[in-house]
């Protein structure tokens, strides 16, 4: 009965300890997805429109706040401000694919990469992917780096 225990127990800890390496284990899989340009494992461990979302609602809120602090002094702030929400929403479209990710993270300038060729620097950037990146478990069900 003893021995069921301990195996049980130790099933537990084990299986405990794997879920808690996930997110880790995930990041691993991005970095390496990056590293070999290989835009279907990224696009298994990203939520790519979520990310397309989170991103546009926090460039646009940089533009509003910027816009808000201009329109005292310009008029004509608050037009440029619905133009450049506009091309953040384009630009955030056409770029954050698992492809344009890879190439970006990688060292490529996105110019580059319609022209077909690569940037002579992209090994340096992909050597020290996420070197000073911080991982951590910000609740229960929230992992961030």
């Amino acid at each position: 009965m003893k021995k069921v225990a301990w195996i049980g127990a130790l099933a537990l800890v084990a299986t405990t300890g794997y879920i808690a390496a996930g997110p880790y284990l995930a990041i691993a899989q991005i970095k390496t997805g990056i590293s070999e340009r290989d835009s279907e494992k990224l696009a298994e461990k990203i939520d790519f429109p979520i990310l397309r979302q989170d991103l546009k609602e926090q460039l646009r809120a940089k533009g509003i706040a910027a816009a808000a602090h201009q329109a005292q002094n310009n008029p004509l702030a608050a037009l440029a401000a619905g133009l450049a929400t506009t091309m953040v929403d384009g630009i955030v479209d056409s770029f954050v694919t698992p492809a344009g990710l890879a190439s970006l993270m990688g060292g490529e300038k996105p110019s580059n990469k319609k022209a077909g060729r690569s940037d002579a620097g992209g090994q340096h950037g992909k050597d020290h992917l996420l070197e000073n990146a911080r991982y951590a478990y910000d609740s229960v069900n929230k992992f961030s780096v």
